[in-house]
């Protein structure tokens, strides 16, 4: 029978009458929550069909039907609302699901206050402080229940026993019962492995031993209790009673045999499972010996007649494994790794209880799709004032160059490298420039130079400045800014199945001379891992091999990548929305580009921000957001005249300020968002294009004709 029973923040739904072990299995379907209740002994209805509704709390009906051992309960919420599961309990009569429910509406009262109308005071709430360690919240967990029949116990009939045994074989104290029962008798042991070389080295033992005492003991009782004291197991086939250690395997009856194709579970994880509950599994294993004898060429010595030699040779078993105890006792299993199949053979209901295992473990694995947005936001402010003149005043002549000073005072300019060459070579004039680093000022002072004697001279012969009274300037002052943002939104899907990858490796991204990706493997060795480049690929330095026997030296470039990198590894992603994953992002770019290498060329200098997490724990739609990655650079740069450059107003002509400031931040956004591939959920993950080129070639429209 059905009943509803509501509390402050919980809604009980009762089903009276279950009695003792009921089992129930529940499932969330794209209505709400339906579970499947089956009875240990038959019953029945006592008003029939039953629904009811209760939607104060949220749910718009609740409904039992079913008969025999067989019942099925759904509940379905109010449009909007959500359906969690519930906390299963039952008190040996009844069983009770509690459901999460919004709280009751109460009636509340407050004294209104007359000095400041159409305001109540409401009640405020402080929470308590923690004296002592709070355990974190528990989440719930997907159970899944079978009823498993002692098949060890056997129910049989016969006299009231009384025995007194003291040290006896156990097979001998089966005989004596099964006579006193009327049943035959018929003990099984195990194959005796003989060892290589004919006989057995030693007799067989007798069997396990026991002792025991009963007075009237009823007669399966004390047939049981032979059994486990011995540790054999026991099996009835008609009137007689098959004992032994391993006899619940053999049969004189048929067997069954059945071929499962697994669609998510490898057939080799399933065999271990079965393996470790009692299954015997029997599995090929290939074993390669690889032996060398002789003498390496590189170490022979002259005269020697005997080289190395490699001999391989591959040897093909067979292993069979399995646990000594479980529920699966006497089940016999092989694989097949091609098919993804396992092969069981054994009784019906052996055969049966393994295939509601195998039900259970072949659970598709859940698939997250990390929505990821990047970005790099570059704020430049670069200031650069700066003045150079030049003036001569008779034979004095006078350069400021961006704050730095060069003069040239008396009737004659001493040599140096450049006009002695001049000279030499019989030059009767020269140029005199003031240029700035720039290019920006050129030919500002050209004056030609008259020798003082005309006769051929010597070096260190001095020369005469210009003359003449002219007076150059030139100011530049230049206000630069500029603002950058490198914005990326990668989606990667990627499950939580942690298994390697066949031929898979962790591929580096540049380096080793190679491009990335550049190979024919996978690049991440596991499957729950995804990596994303983008970007162009720059070198970044030269491995330069000395050449032999007068040849030039190589030069082989290692590349790196300037550009966005990601990389994600999902751990798990659990039953109740949370998503546990860690992920590197890495932003690269080039700053420098006038760095040679002798011999080879230029290579460029990158600049990296990269963000390694731990593990993160992320409910599903959530957003984290990782930011602080800040890179702030000031720098200013004077040059001056000494005195004059200090002087108020008057010393920005006699000097060179460059002022550049850089800020650069990295934010990255990860939203996870488990993909749901049930009955109701939507399969795969959407995607919207941004342009019209991409929108047109997603909808398979022919593209316009060009003009």
């Amino acid at each position: 029978m059905l009943r509803l029973r509501r509390s402050d923040q919980t809604l009980d739904v009762v089903i009276e009458g279950t009695g003792p072990a009921p089992v129930l299995r529940q499932r969330q379907t794209s209505q709400g929550w339906e579970g499947s209740l089956q009875l240990s002994s038959p019953s029945a209805l006592r008003m029939g069909p039953q629904t009811m509704a209760i939607p104060e709390a949220g749910l718009q009906r609740v409904s039992l039907e079913g008969s025999g051992q067989d019942y099925r309960i759904q509940v379905i919420p109010l449009p909007g609302a959500p359906a969690a599961k519930p906390v299963v309990s039952a008190d040996g009569r009844n069983l009770i699901l509690s459901f999460a429910a919004p709280p009751e509406q109460r009636s509340q009262t407050a004294q209104p206050n007359l000095r400041q109308p159409g305001v109540v005071p409401q009640p405020s709430y402080a929470p308590p402080l923690q004296p002592r360690a709070v355990a974190p919240p528990l989440g719930d967990m997907a159970v899944g229940t079978m009823v498993l029949r002692n098949r060890s116990y056997l129910n049989v009939s016969g006299p009231p026993v009384t025995m007194t045994l003291r040290n006896a074989p156990a097979k001998d104290a089966l005989m004596a019962l099964t006579q006193m029962g009327g049943y035959g008798f018929v003990y099984v042991d195990d194959e005796t492995k003989t060892p290589a070389g004919g006989s057995s080295a030693t007799p067989p033992p007798s069997g396990p031993t026991v002792s025991l005492s009963f007075r009237g003991e009823s007669y399966a009782r004390a047939l049981n209790a032979v059994l486990l004291a011995s540790g054999l197991q026991g099996r009835m086939e008609g009137n007689m009673l098959m004992a032994g250690p391993s006899v619940l395997g053999k049969t004189f009856g048929t067997q069954v045999s059945k071929v499962y194709r697994l669609n998510q579970a490898s057939a080799g994880s399933a065999a271990d499972y079965l393996a470790s509950l009692g299954a015997r599994i029997t599995k090929v294993a290939t074993i390669t010996n690889v032996v060398s004898s002789g003498q390496p060429q590189s170490n022979q010595v002259a005269g020697a007649s005997q080289t190395q030699q490699t001999k391989q040779e591959t040897i093909t078993t067979t292993e069979t494994y399995g646990s000594t105890t479980g529920p699966l006792k006497g089940l016999i299993g092989t694989t097949d790794s091609r098919l993804r199949t396992i092969t069981l053979v054994g009784d019906s209901q052996l055969v049966a209880v393994a295939e509601n295992y195998l039900r259970q473990i072949d659970l598709r694995q859940r698939q997250v799709a990390l929505s990821v947005k990047i970005l790099d936001v570059t704020l430049n402010n670069d200031t650069a004032i700066s003045n150079s003149f030049a003036f001569r005043s008779g034979s004095n002549f006078v350069v400021s160059d961006r704050g730095q000073l060069l003069g040239a005072f008396g009737q004659y300019l001493p040599p140096n490298d450049a006009n002695f060459n001049a000279i030499a070579g019989g030059a009767q004039s020269a140029k005199v420039e003031v240029q700035t680093a720039t290019g920006e000022l050129a030919n500002v002072a050209q004056q030609r130079i008259e020798p003082v004697d005309p006769a051929p001279v010597n070096p260190g012969t001095a020369y005469g400045n210009p003359s003449g009274s002219n007076y150059f300037d030139f100011v530049k002052a230049l206000i630069e800014s500029n603002s950058t943002k490198v914005l990326a939104s990668p989606t990667l899907i990627i499950s939580e199945n942690a298994e390697p990858i066949t031929s898979g490796a962790a591929v580096s991204v540049g380096g080793g001379g190679q491009a990335a990706l550049n190979t024919a493997s996978i690049g991440r060795p596991f499957s729950n891992e995804s990596f994303v480049t983008v970007g162009a690929q720059e070198i970044v330095s030269y491995t330069v091999q000395a050449g032999q026997n007068g040849a030039p030296n190589s030069c082989q470039p290692e590349f790196g990548t300037a550009g966005l990198t990601f990389g994600a590894r999902v751990s798990r992603i659990d039953d109740n929305g949370f998503v546990t994953f860690s992920m590197s992002p890495e932003i690269s770019a080039v700053i420098a580009t006038d760095v040679r290498v002798e011999g080879c060329g230029l290579v460029n200098t990158l600049t990296t921000r990269r963000l390694d997490t731990g593990e993160v724990r992320v409910r599903d739609g959530q957003t984290l957001i990782l930011t602080g990655v800040i890179s702030d650079v000031d720098q200013s740069v004077v040059r001056k005249w000494p005195v004059l450059g200090d002087i108020p107003f008057v010393g920005q002509f006699f000097r060179d300020s460059t002022t550049s400031r850089a800020k650069r931040e990295l934010v990255i956004m990860v939203s996870p968002r488990i993909i749901r591939d049930d009955d109701g959920g939507s399969y795969g993950y959407g995607y919207q294009a941004a342009t019209p080129d991409a929108r047109q070639f997603l909808s398979g429209s022919a593209a316009p004709a060009p003009y």
